[in-house]
């Protein structure tokens, strides 16, 4: 799941291709959506942080399909972001891999997925939405963000390294939004500054993301070779042909 961008352009269904392990009835789930390319430590330590301040069952990683905002940009395969999600969260029971906008086709629009989860999932589920500071200030912008806020419980927003909480910002968003106050719950976390576009460009430059990203997901770049060209060079080879 990715932040939208409004776009009304190539949407589907999304009512197709649900794969999740383990999902029952009654739970209190979170949903972290990003395109986890690669994945890494701040992704774990920020769904860590909401299970346990949330006292959630289960987190579930679902990585973006086609991203609405990162169009024209050059994203790993899904089958590899998902071989990496597989590799980081392996092993530990709190956390679980959705599918959902993998297997559908067109732009992945958050009030699409959310309301195929409903509908996959059943209304006994308390659902919340895991988005960092950035997003939440953005969601006025996204494809119908009253729909998203029908579909989920509640929003889990937390603070990320340059992003800080803005009171008038709280209340602009409660103006645009009224069904958001009740709903949002704004926390810190640890701040590490890691992103995944760095990560990208340490690769490409030969420098070592050992301790940034889990030990498997390193190997399994490095056995890919991914990202050994920058996503700058990838996109400049692809406006030249």
């Amino acid at each position: 799941m990715a932040d939208d961008n409004g776009d009304d352009s190539g949407e589907s269904d999304g009512d197709e291709g649900l794969e999740v392990q383990e999902v029952q009835s009654g739970l209190r789930y979170g949903i972290l959506g990003g395109t986890f390319d690669p994945p890494h430590i701040g992704h774990l330590i920020l769904a860590q942080e909401v299970y346990t301040r949330l006292a959630l069952d289960r987190v579930w990683f679902m990585p973006a399909g086609t991203p609405p905002h990162k169009a024209g940009r050059v994203i790993s395969p899904a089958e590899q972001r998902r071989a990496m999600v597989e590799l980081a969260i392996d092993g530990d029971e709190r956390f679980g891999l959705c599918t959902v906008e993998l297997e559908r086709t067109g732009p992945s629009y958050t009030v699409d997925t959310l309301r195929t989860l409903r509908q996959q999932w059943g209304s006994n589920n308390w659902l919340c939405l895991i988005l960092g500071w950035d997003m939440l200030v953005y969601l006025p912008n996204w494809r119908d963000p009253n729909g998203v806020l029908e579909q989920v419980d509640h929003i889990a927003a937390v603070h990320r390294p340059g992003y800080a909480a803005d009171p008038e910002e709280l209340a602009q968003l409660a103006r645009q939004l009224p069904d958001l106050q009740r709903k949002v719950t704004i926390f810190p976390m640890p701040q590490l500054d890691i992103a995944a576009t760095d990560l990208r460009a340490r690769v490409a430059a030969g420098r070592p993301i050992r301790y940034f990203v889990p030990d498997a997901v390193r190997d399994y770049i490095e056995r890919h070779q991914l990202y050994l060209v920058s996503q700058e060079s990838q996109e400049s080879q692809g406006q030249r042909q």
